[in-house]
């Protein structure tokens, strides 16, 4: 019996020391790649790559000191410090390239690293990766995610404007389906991602960044999170929702240029 509980102690030190010694020589993430012919250009929180001679490449001051802003804006909407990882931002000018370069679908970011094809909106992939930074469990639901992310595209779409224009055409997508991943994939991804922004907005701004997150946390049903978070039901909420994007759309003349509606002052938000 006493060999036997040294066997045993003996084996479980043995198996202590490969996982100690497996951790220690885990490997490093790999450095950022080096593409033949792109040019970078360092700015604060940023290391831009890009290939030489193109469009953004010309304009790389005004890229990146736009994207600098973009950062720390989104940082105070989302309440997270700016990260103090080097963002390596690489501009891919077509997305088909950037697919064989990167053996990656477009845009994506993983680790430090943001790559960034001209067709998708400023700030989309830059919104990805600090939600990715709020140190809290991956929501439930997708509306949530998407919502966020496509409200800080920096599209300059009014997603309010263009949610209620939805009634008017008869293609809205009530909340309860939007809440429903299965029947929320199954929806116009266009026509969702305009909702899921104007959703995300009308909760930040009537009640806060923190309120949002409590929702994005809940592990209960999306109707039940409403009711506990909000002293509603999901239809109540709707309507709540759908009065502000109401006011927004009967507010803008169509013809006029469209406004960034995470500027929209939270004083339009009331859901009296």
């Amino acid at each position: 019996m006493k060999l036997t509980k040294i066997a045993l102690f003996g084996l479980a030190m043995i198996l202590l020391i490969i996982i100690l010694s497996g951790g220690c020589t885990q490997k490093k993430a790999a450095p950022p790649p080096q593409y033949p012919g792109w040019e970078q250009y360092t700015y604060k929180h940023f290391i831009f790559h890009y290939p030489a001679g193109s469009y953004w490449g010309k304009k790389i001051d005004e890229f990146s000191d736009a994207y600098e802003r973009f950062l720390t804006e989104d940082c105070d909407f989302l309440a997270i410090e700016i990260p103090k990882d080097t963002i390596h931002f690489y501009i891919h000018n077509d997305p088909e390239e950037g697919q064989k370069l990167t053996g990656r679908t477009l845009p994506y970011h993983e680790g430090n690293q943001i790559h960034w094809d001209r067709r998708t909106p400023f700030g989309l992939e830059l919104a990805r990766y600090l939600i990715d930074k709020m140190d809290i469990r991956m929501t439930d639901f997708r509306v949530l995610y998407d919502g966020l992310a496509t409200l800080l595209d920096y599209s300059g779409s009014d997603y309010h404007h263009l949610t209620y224009s939805l009634i008017e055409i008869k293609q809205f997508i009530p909340l309860d389906s939007l809440a429903n991943n299965e029947s929320y994939a199954r929806a116009d991804s266009l026509h969702r991602n305009w909702e899921a922004a104007s959703i995300v907005a009308f909760i930040t701004y009537n009640f806060g960044i923190n309120r949002l997150k409590m929702l994005w946390q809940s592990t209960a049903t999306f109707d039940k999170s409403i009711k506990e978070l909000f002293g509603v039901d999901i239809k109540r909420f709707q309507e709540g929702w759908l009065r502000f994007a109401e006011k927004s759309f009967k507010g803008i003349d169509i013809k006029e240029t469209k406004l960034d509606s995470t500027k929209i002052p939270p004083q339009s938000m009331g859901t009296e």
